[in-house]
């Protein structure tokens, strides 16, 4: 039978008369043993065509190994071995990654134990007939993943892509930096917010670090005071991205050990993004130049510390795609976003070559003239949005030869955008020229 800790019980009282710990249950105590369980385990499921696996229950092992041999941490120590050693021989994607995602794993003994896997879900469940979970679900991956982020890269888990709160998920997971799928039936999808989250081609365009709440959020209570909006923040290759969102109205009741409605109709809140928000632009110069996606709206910041101000009401969010702009000598200005129609816009952006090349000629008659040149690389295909001022002349594609685009700009704005095509069947990245001709 287990052993748990009386803080568990604090949250689960459950555990002590659930069948477990009543009746107790078998367990596997020697090394090769635990080898063998898995191997047969595994193997049938890999020769069935099953390509993945969850792992779950797996801080259980420790609680009933208390009682055990030479204890709880020895015993996950060998399932840990056995369990990834037989996961890596028979669920090895083709970039050579495992394919396994850890969960009810965030006991101390299995957290720190991983080698082969890299993947741990953060929380509880989502539970798409549970209306008071949704908000509660985005606030305790958020919040998980700051710890989980340091060890891990945290599992914001599934959702249901034709929900009533199915853009709140999709736009957290757009900012966790978090693997993104779905447990739809089948025929049962919104195709349209699954494409704001994914290419054709079935990548997504994840971030590069785990989601985690902005500094000036850390210690507010985004769930109950009435007037935060929880913030999230991550990287990306150029810039970053945060979103933001009201969750207001509902906390953890560790008397009932249930989600409890505090307020069922929480009053709009404002939220306020500064590119700080983002870790990586910290202490960077300005300008910058945001992207917002709800709105579709392009605007320009002096500093690190500008203000940009949303105002949600309840279960509403915005996400900003922040990036630095380029300059040269004032004449020209330059901030690449990304695919526009894309929740984490930036992460269709890979490179934008530093610092901007400039070239000076002299005509014929004497005078000079100066080209300034950007060059990017960048995911297709797409609508691709930047920061321009002033609008540039030429837009450059390549691939089997050099081409043209053709381009949108708005002088007020400084909103710059042109579609992009399918990439190769090799499914290389762009590369892009976009060109500044400016006599002097």
């Amino acid at each position: 039978t287990p052993h748990t800790s009386k803080h568990v019980l604090k949250v689960q009282p459950e555990l002590s008369w659930d069948p477990v710990a009543l009746f107790g249950v078998g367990m596997l105590t020697t090394q090769k043993d635990i080898d063998v369980f898995y191997k047969h385990m595994h193997a049938p499921l890999v020769a069935a065509g099953v390509d993945g696996v969850k792992i779950d229950v797996q801080s259980g092992v420790s609680a009933v190994g208390a009682r055990v041999g030479d204890g709880g941490p020895h015993l996950a120590k060998m399932y840990n071995e056995a369990m990834e050693n037989s996961v890596a021989e028979h669920f090895v994607s083709d970039n050579g990654g495992v394919d396994c995602i850890n969960c009810m794993c965030h006991s101390t003994e299995n957290l720190y134990r991983y080698h082969a896997t890299s993947v741990a879900r953060a929380s509880e469940d989502f539970f798409p007939d549970r209306s008071d979970s949704q908000t509660v679900h985005i606030v305790n991956v958020a919040y998980n993943s700051l710890f989980l982020g340091e060890i891990c890269l945290p599992d914001w888990d599934m959702f249901h892509s034709l929900h009533e709160s199915a853009p709140l998920h999709a736009a957290a997971r757009a900012v966790g930096g978090c693997p993104v799928y779905v447990s739809d039936k089948p025929g049962r999808h919104d195709a349209a917010l699954l494409r704001k989250l994914v290419l054709p081609d079935g990548s997504v365009l994840r971030a590069n670090l785990p989601g985690r709440p902005t500094r000036d959020c850390l210690f507010a209570d985004v769930g109950t005071d009435g007037t935060s909006a929880l913030k999230i923040w991550n990287q990306n290759n150029v810039g970053g991205v945060v979103g933001a969102f009201h969750v207001q109205g509902v906390e953890w009741n560790f008397d009932t050990h249930e989600n409890e409605v505090v307020d069922e109709n929480p009053a709009p809140i404002t939220a306020t993004v500064r590119p700080k928000d983002i870790q990586s632009l910290r202490g960077k110069e300005g300008p910058f130049c945001a992207w917002r996606h709800q709105t579709a709206t392009l605007e320009l910041l002096e500093s690190d510390s500008s203000e940009m101000t949303v105002d949600l009401n309840h279960r509403e969010w915005e996400i900003f795609t922040i990036v630095p702009v380029q300059t040269t000598s004032d004449v020209v200005m330059w901030g690449p976003i990304g695919l526009a129609d894309m929740m984490n816009s930036g992460g269709g952006l890979l490179h934008a070559d530093e610092p901007l090349e400039q070239t000076t000629t002299m005509n014929s008659d004497g005078k000079t003239s100066t080209t300034t040149a950007a060059g990017l690389s960048a995911r297709g295909p797409g609508r691709f949005v930047a920061y321009s001022q002033p609008a540039p002349t030429r837009v450059l594609i390549d691939g089997t030869s050099v081409k043209e685009l053709q381009f949108d700009h708005d002088e007020k704005t400084g909103k710059l955008t042109f579609d992009l095509p399918n990439e190769n069947s090799e499914g290389e990245a762009h590369r892009l020229t976009v060109v500044w001709d400016q006599l002097d």
